[in-house]
């Protein structure tokens, strides 16, 4: 959704930091309507009008985000909307009351509603941001807790698949032309992964990825499928598909590996990593600044959601969602691809 994927930040800074810092500045102001007077509380309404203005467009261009490009939705986010309309609603709704008033004092019913309206709503959405917080590292916390249980799984001899829905078509349905690939599909077998370069747990399955990959190149189709989790790594996805289309996607997914930064690589490093495996760093840049591969990683990522994933890294093996990622169960699970009896535990 828009607090972990493309367009979780505006302006380098995190849609949760902006929402913490919106209803924060909304209590403030309304705090400081009290201790001032009439002429300066006219300027100190009218900037929170206008910061209520901006919090609902910023909403409605997150629907947007939700709605359209990413195509999936945060409920935190949505609610957070709502709020945010109600709040703008009840700021005009003060204006003209408080037009109509020939008092300069505030008149006291006024402060009652400013206190029982905008204090109350501006705390819980407060609270409403400050569960975001929460909401955003307990997503990334289960993604990262995932590997790591499948590669200490505490019954070492079972390998276990998701229980979720099997992509149809062993998975076929999900390559396309576009895709980079290795190996051959001669035994049916497609085993697909979906990866960020700038995930510890991915940087760890690629060495798995890279064994599997030299035992079954021969009979085992394996499809590469980046899936952005912040905007910050689409710089580095685009370069991979433009070093793929020169023959260097392992080299440039190698280099990435070895940067890897959680906040994403600079576009500096990415030229010395194109100068470094043979690329022309000037023609890396240029395809990158130009986002040649931009809607294809963005319509590649919502489609993957829709079938389920939601973390990185996500293993397939012919439409099958893998739990247990150890180059054993791996390699159980092709086999039992091979043989057509995939879909369910295996034993080692």
């Amino acid at each position: 959704a828009v607090t972990t994927g493309p367009g979780s930040e505006l302006l380098g800074v995190p849609n949760i930091t902006w929402g913490f810092g919106f209803y924060l500045s909304v209590a403030l102001l309304t705090v400081l309507v009290f201790g001032v007077g009439p002429g300066i509380r006219e300027w100190v309404q009218g900037v929170r009008t206008g910061l209520l203005t901006g919090g609902v467009l910023y909403a409605a261009y997150l629907t947007y985000l939700q709605v359209g490009p990413i195509g999936a939705f945060c409920i935190l986010c949505l609610v957070s909307a709502v709020l945010a309309t109600f709040l703008f609603g009840t700021q005009i709704a003060l204006f003209v009351t408080s037009s109509s008033s020939v008092e300069s004092p505030m008149p006291t019913r006024l402060v009652k509603r400013q206190i029982a309206l905008f204090i109350y709503f501006a705390a819980a959405a407060v609270v409403l941001a400050g569960a975001g917080f929460v909401y955003v590292d307990g997503g990334q916390a289960s993604s990262k807790a995932a590997p790591a249980a499948a590669a200490h799984e505490s019954i070492p001899d079972q390998c276990e698949l998701e229980a979720k829905d099997p992509v149809a078509e062993n998975g076929a349905s999900l390559v396309s032309f576009q895709d980079i690939t290795k190996g051959s599909g001669e035994s049916g077998v497609t085993v697909v992964e979906y990866f960020d370069p700038n995930c510890p747990h991915c940087k760890d399955f690629h060495q798995v990825m890279k064994k599997l990959v030299k035992a079954h190149s021969e009979e085992v189709r394996f499809v590469y499928k980046p899936f952005p989790l912040r905007q910050s790594s689409l710089p580095e996805i685009q370069a991979l598909y433009v070093a793929a289309q020169s023959g260097k996607f392992s080299e440039m997914l190698d280099a990435q590996y070895a940067r890897q930064n959680r906040s994403g690589i600079s576009m500096s490093d990415l030229r010395a990593i194109a100068s470094e495996i043979g690329m022309d760093s000037d023609v890396l840049s240029e395809k990158v600044d130009q986002n040649a591969h931009r809607d294809q990683v963005l319509k590649q990522r919502k489609r993957a959601v829709k079938i389920g994933v939601d973390s990185t890294p996500t293993v397939l093996v012919n439409g099958y969602f893998v739990k247990t990622r150890t180059p054993e169960c791996m390699n159980t699970f092709i086999e039992q691809a091979k043989a057509g009896t995939l879909g369910g535990s295996a034993s080692k």
